[in-house]
């Protein structure tokens, strides 16, 4: 096209914007993103490893602490069992060094005799019981109290060369309270540790009343009132070494 002059004139028209692709695209329709998209992208990728690295190390922690208390607590069980070894070993060496101090040779010879029974001071052994006669004089409830603290319970005659054997702990003293009382209903003769006395063994003579205990003379079984003032007799298990 030419002007009025003979010039060419150069019909400069916008380029139309081709379908499909939006505007800031390139040649080949790739996009063009800020520089601060970048950067965010970048720490959070490496916030991750590190969060990644974090619990991987926490893991193996862990792992490394339970294999630690595992191991602990095998040594304590070890320890245990090789402390209750030395401990019987040395009970046994305590006992062996008390048997000649304390300890009756049986027919002239402590082998022969593995176990022996002890009592405490100014208790008297028989069998496999101690027995204590009280040098005062007390009711029979405060009486079976003074053998509940001394770890012990009153008499109960079980047989009679048991109470054959009391005539010597009585030393021939009359009066002397047993763990024997009247329970009701009915006024049942019950020793202390609850059995019923056995007629075909023993008897009681004298009242059976509500307020009646039991006491000895000789080889007989006395009924008096319970709030008369006593001497009476201990037993427990004697100790074995």
């Amino acid at each position: 096209m030419e002007d009025e002059e003979g010039y060419a004139v150069l019909n400069r028209q916008p380029k139309q914007r081709q379908p499909g692709h939006p505007s800031g695209a390139g040649a080949q329709g790739s996009h063009w993103y800020p520089r601060w998209i970048w950067v965010a992208l970048g720490l959070a990728g490496a916030g991750i490893l590190i969060l990644l690295g974090a619990v991987i190390a926490l893991a193996v922690w862990v792992s490394q602490l339970q294999i630690r208390e595992t191991l602990n607590a095998a040594d304590k069980n070890e320890t245990r069992i090789v402390n209750s070894t030395e401990c019987s070993s040395c009970l046994e060496d305590f006992r062996s060094h008390l048997k000649p101090i304390l300890c009756e040779p049986h027919h002239g010879s402590l082998a022969e005799n593995p176990r022996c029974k002890l009592c405490p001071r100014d208790w008297q052994l028989h069998g496999d019981k101690c027995y204590w006669l009280s040098k005062e004089r007390k009711a029979w409830t405060r009486s079976r109290d003074d053998c509940s603290r001394k770890s012990s319970r009153m008499l109960v005659i079980q047989t009679q060369e048991e109470m054959d054997f009391i005539q010597d702990v009585t030393r021939g003293e009359s009066y002397i309270w047993i763990g024997l009382k009247v329970t009701p209903p009915g006024g049942t003769w019950t020793w202390v540790d609850g059995s019923p006395l056995d007629p075909a063994r023993f008897t009681a003579s004298g009242s059976a009343e509500g307020n009646s205990c039991g006491w000895i003379k000789s080889s007989r079984i006395q009924s008096e009132t319970c709030d008369a003032e006593l001497k009476w007799i201990c037993q427990k298990e004697a100790a074995l070494i």
